[in-house]
């Protein structure tokens, strides 16, 4: 599935950024983002990847599901979110948190040990480095231009 992330020309002026995903059947799911969003939905991809995950967010949308649907309420929603989402949160918000924190503050590998997933060394390592990678391009994308990736 590519993973499309345009930056919006004004986000005052709404024209905010947003996601599309064309999956490999060729279907199409797209959402405008909040600011700020963008970041956390990388690092969505990033975990994703970087654990083998295929029913987190993205696992999700690759396998059918819209993109609208996830910010519904849980009794509006047509699916139930699966626990290895679920599980994969925590990581997400503290691999986004570590941005906050100017990348001095290594959350991640300080609170590993109080999340659902076992995670090495290495793949904090790795979760790390891709996200500050994907984050420097994301800063450094036009607006109005894309950063894509492949899931």
């Amino acid at each position: 599935m590519v993973i499309r992330f345009k930056k919006g020309k004004n986000q005052s002026k709404h024209k905010p950024d947003t996601l599309t995903c064309i999956r490999d059947d060729g279907s199409v799911t797209w959402a405008h983002l909040h600011r700020g969003f963008v970041q956390h939905d990388i690092a969505h991809y990033v975990v994703e990847t970087t654990l083998g995950c295929q029913n987190g967010f993205f696992g999700l949308v690759a396998k059918g599901l819209d993109i609208p649907a996830f910010s519904l309420s849980s009794s509006e929603r047509p699916f139930k979110i699966p626990k290895e989402a679920t599980d994969l949160e925590p990581i997400v918000l503290l691999l986004h948190a570590e941005l906050w924190e100017s990348f001095n503050e290594q959350l991640l590998q300080k609170d590993a040990e109080t999340l659902t997933q076992d995670l090495s060394s290495e793949q904090i390592e790795s979760m790390r480095n891709e996200f500050q990678s994907l984050i420097r391009l994301w800063e450094n994308t036009s607006h109005g231009e894309l950063l894509e990736v492949i899931f």
